[in-house]
């Protein structure tokens, strides 16, 4: 079974509030259109048995509306939770949830990590800034390791960025800057070694953290990354997951694969951010890049990782 989990749902309730609020995917740019119909034509077309569908951002938190967020949470569980079910053989989903509320994000895994519609949770990069080793996030790290979790993280555009000086979509190169921000920061603080029951899969083959591991390896005498434990920080980057999303290159997959090993990456689309047409070459830039190991990145690794994925 070939394996898609970086895959996103876009649903009309979800999407209605945002355009409401006057907000898109990014600064100035909308959502894209989405529906089941094109995510199983997609997957059809490109032999992606199942996908794991998740939220993804811009989130769930706009203007500090904690209450928001939590709605907005609550009806895209339900929503995804009710499209697994209607393809109970083609979907599974990542529960979505509403931080920086520490609360609302426990009360929001309690009352669907066990649902059999989903496999995981979703998180983001950061939350108004807060990154994911934040202490104020140590309970919700502790309930995932505690409920041995699969956590795929997504990036987000950090609080601040120079908009006015780099004219480009802030994806474009944000993304992969807050998915390593997000590796140092959890590495640093050493949450990676406290809780070691989770499960960690991020996207987009780590941003740039494969690059920077050798530089962060030097620095490991500095007093600030005393935390990152024993081996280092290369032993823990070789400990996380990582989709292939938009990063099947050379110089992107190519390096990851070196640091961390097939047995590492998960096939991963990024649809509908990403069209069809993209995620083709990509699959097929991947498997030249993978060879014999792009079974164990789209069908063993997977089963590995979610072994109640069928039926």
């Amino acid at each position: 079974m070939r394996v898609d989990v970086h895959h996103h749902a876009i649903f009309p309730a979800y999407a209605e509030v945002l355009r409401g609020l006057g907000i898109g995917a990014q600064p100035g740019v909308g959502l894209p259109g989405w529906s089941v119909g094109a995510s199983l034509s997609m997957m059809d077309d490109l032999g992606i048995d199942l996908a794991v569908l998740s939220a993804g951002s811009p989130g769930f938190f706009f203007d500090g509306d904690q209450a928001l967020a939590r709605e907005l949470c609550e009806s895209t569980n339900a929503d995804l939770a009710a499209t697994v079910a209607a393809h109970r053989d083609r979907f599974r989903a990542f529960v979505a949830v509403p931080l920086p509320s520490v609360g609302d994000a426990l009360h929001m895994i309690e009352r669907w990590a066990e649902h059999d519609a989903f496999v995981g949770v979703g998180l983001l990069t950061n939350y108004a800034g807060r990154y994911l080793g934040d202490p104020a996030f140590e309970p919700v790290l502790a309930e995932l390791d505690r409920r041995q979790a699969v956590v795929h993280v997504h990036p987000q555009l950090p609080v601040h960025y120079p908009a006015a000086e780099i004219n480009l979509r802030p994806s474009l190169i944000e993304y992969v800057f807050d998915t390593t921000r997000a590796i140092v920061n959890l590495t640093l603080n050493g949450a990676h070694d406290r809780y070691p029951g989770i499960t960690w899969i991020f996207s987009h083959c780590g941003g740039t953290a494969p690059y920077l591991a050798g530089r962060l390896a030097i620095a490991e005498p500095l007093p600030e990354l005393e935390q990152v434990g024993d081996g280092g920080i290369l032993r823990a980057l070789r400990r996380f997951h990582y989709d292939f999303a938009l990063a099947t290159t050379p110089y992107s997959l190519g390096s990851a694969l070196k640091l961390a090993g097939p047995e590492r990456f998960l096939i991963g689309s990024d649809f509908p951010f990403v069209d069809e047409k993209t995620v083709a070459a990509c699959l097929r830039e991947a498997a030249g890049l993978l060879g014999p190991d792009m079974a164990a990145v789209a069908e063993h690794n997977p089963a590995r990782l979610f072994p109640h994925l069928k039926g």
